[in-house]
């Protein structure tokens, strides 16, 4: 894949249009003067009065990202027929001061510009009127549909083995989860305890649910008496893992759980 700059020095004075009007490309350019007659020519929002107000702080920005001197990332047009061109990130930012329908074009243009995969549609947003144009757009996504639908009939025995473990009865505890996720004990542990599901209270060394997750139902407390050598009784507590909360697991933790 070619490089912001590599993909806009391969169309070197193209154009992109949109309701007809041509917006130049300049190298890593933009022409904002052919931005600002695209969306309307507001006098009030022309390249200079952005520039020297809302449009000033995110320049300055670009240049100390890109460091360089802003007189190479944006060149002012002078006189009534000059032209202001700008770095592609000042122009998208421009864009967006112009309108939101105006951003949302240009932040597709420019990305299939960069990749250098321009779309038939991108080149003009009112294309959709042209059979030919709706013709490879129906082609395009008929062909993303299909391929979404063969990576769902590939998921679909996991989807459905999921099914099972969430309507199955008991719980397990956090030793045997893991097994059946795949992964070490003691990750799963970790990952319990870094993501809200379990803690320890100071001074103790058995793990708890946290309320909103035993609420829930993807985790419950299970409590036994179990008797010391010396004979007196003794109560544990022990945190595991309910179907519902294996399933959740299994869609939140994905070390052995993928559709490739």
């Amino acid at each position: 894949m070619p490089t912001p700059l590599q993909a806009f020095n391969d169309n070197t004075n193209a154009t992109l249009l949109y309701s007809g009007t041509a917006i130049r490309i300049d190298d890593d350019k933009l022409n904002l003067t052919d931005m600002w007659r695209a969306a309307g020519a507001d006098p009030s929002r022309r390249p200079y009065e952005w520039s020297r107000k809302e449009g000033g702080p995110f320049i300055e920005a670009v240049t100390l990202s890109l460091n360089t001197p802003v007189e190479r990332i944006y060149i002012a047009g002078r006189g009534k027929g000059g032209s202001t061109l700008a770095h592609w990130q000042i122009g998208l930012a421009y864009a967006k001061y112009l309108s939101p329908e105006f951003h949302m074009w240009c932040n597709t243009v420019v990305r299939d510009r960069m990749q250098g995969t321009p779309t038939t549609a991108a080149n003009d947003h009112h294309h959709l009127n042209d059979p030919n144009a709706l013709r490879g757009l129906l082609l395009t996504y008929t062909g993303k549909v299909l391929e979404l639908e063969s990576r769902l009939e590939q998921a679909q025995p996991k989807l459905e083995s999921f099914e099972r473990i969430a309507q199955a009865d008991g719980s397990m505890c956090i030793t045997d989860a893991a097994k059946a996720l795949q992964m070490r004990p003691k990750d799963l542990f970790d990952w319990m305890a870094q993501n809200g599901w379990t803690y320890k209270r100071p001074g103790t060394a058995h793990w708890l649910g946290y309320q909103s997750k035993t609420t829930s139902g993807l985790l419950e407390h299970k409590t036994t008496m179990v008797w010391r050598s010396d004979g007196s009784e003794k109560i544990t507590e022990q945190v595991r893992i309910t179907a519902k909360g294996l399933t959740r697991l299994a869609t939140l933790i994905k070390p052995a759980f993928h559709t490739d």
